[in-house]
């Protein structure tokens, strides 16, 4: 049991799930469910997949700086900023939208998508929240000499190193990965919850990665997620912008879909006498709703953050409303709760 939702003081409905805590070197530090449980990575995998290029040296060949390496790690909100910066990519590959073959839906963002519907603009893959990660993938494959218009195939070179990478990170052998299609269209990759949770932590602490050019490349992606928050999702009700805005340097954040939850807290984020230790340490969890209402990931994103000891100084005011999201009345009047119904233990 993850979460409860109360409603005039009673136990309306619930959300179960597991979580965990693990160190670098892959142990697990403290747990709540089945460290084991299976997954689809979905977009948690992003700075994983985005490695391989920035690796490879090829990246650099564009001149692009850590606000194009942070959107290519985003499930954007598809505000305009978003859209410019995705366009600036590609025209530093001299590419157009045409080659992206995301997903096309209205932006996450609702004051985006309600002008657009007041101005008639029809949304657009740019404004698809996967279109950076397509994009990183395209100058990618342009790049090294390999074929564009399929980029997305499991069998193109861009997709198995994104698969060799994931696989090298999580400590899962490849034939052991699942594998599917995503949401946006490209390969996603199933494991242990374990996986996860251990790729987080040496992308908190690339400095446990034996590859050192691998574990530059995530550096490089690491702290451009940090610098750039607002890129990686959006300003409005995103749990991902809102955690590294309110938290600089101290948490790399990036769930994805069907209640997966990802979170990175690198070298010296924790106090010295945090719970579980001072870490570095990555945060997994799974929610096995899938997370429909995001009330229940919200809750025990924080809650996991509360329970390291990241919060050693109090919550951060705007933190609040995702620790308990509000449940009111068409008067704006509380009629309900949402609280987290779990404890980690020490593994």
């Amino acid at each position: 049991m993850l979460v409860e939702v109360l409603r005039g003081g009673r136990v309306e409905s619930r959300h179960r799930g597991s979580a965990l805590v693990v160190s670098p070197d892959g142990s697990v530090v403290a747990a709540a469910g089945d460290p084991d449980q299976f997954i689809f990575l979905r977009s948690s995998a992003k700075p994983f997949q985005l490695a391989p290029f920035v690796a490879s040296g090829r990246f650099d060949d564009y001149d692009l700086g850590p606000e194009a390496l942070a959107i290519m790690a985003a499930s954007h909100s598809g505000e305009d900023r978003h859209v410019r910066t995705v366009q600036e990519i590609l025209r530093r590959g001299g590419l157009s939208a045409a080659v992206l073959q995301n997903q096309v839906h209205p932006p996450y963002d609702v004051e985006t998508a309600r002008r657009m519907v007041r101005d008639g603009e029809q949304p657009s893959a740019l404004r698809g929240n996967c279109s950076g990660k397509h994009a990183g993938m395209v100058l990618f494959a342009k790049a090294s000499g390999w074929p564009i218009e399929t980029y997305w195939h499991p069998d193109h070179p861009v997709q198995r190193l994104a698969l060799e990478t994931v696989s090298a990170l999580s400590d899962v052998p490849i034939e052991e990965i699942a594998t599917a299609t995503d949401g946006c269209g490209v390969v996603t990759f199933g494991m242990p919850l374990r996986g996860l949770a251990i790729a987080f932590a040496r992308l908190a602490d690339p400095s446990a990665v034996a590859d050192r050019t691998l574990g530059e490349a995530l550096r490089r992606i690491r702290d451009a997620m940090m610098a750039h928050p607002e890129l990686v999702a959006g300003e409005r009700r995103r749990i991902d912008t809102a955690l590294m805005g309110a938290l600089p340097g101290k948490i790399v954040s990036k769930g994805g879909a069907e209640g997966v939850l990802a979170m990175g807290l690198p070298p010296g984020a924790l106090p010295e006498d945090a719970p579980f230790g001072d870490g570095p340490v990555g945060i997994a969890a799974t929610v096995e709703d899938g997370n429909a209402a995001h009330r229940a990931g919200d809750a025990v994103s924080i809650e996991l953050l509360r329970q390291v000891g990241l919060f050693e100084s109090g919550l951060p005011a705007n933190l609040e409303p995702y620790l308990h999201p509000a449940i009111v009345d068409p008067r704006g009047d509380p009629t309900g709760e949402v609280r987290p119904a779990f404890r980690l233990a020490r593994a």
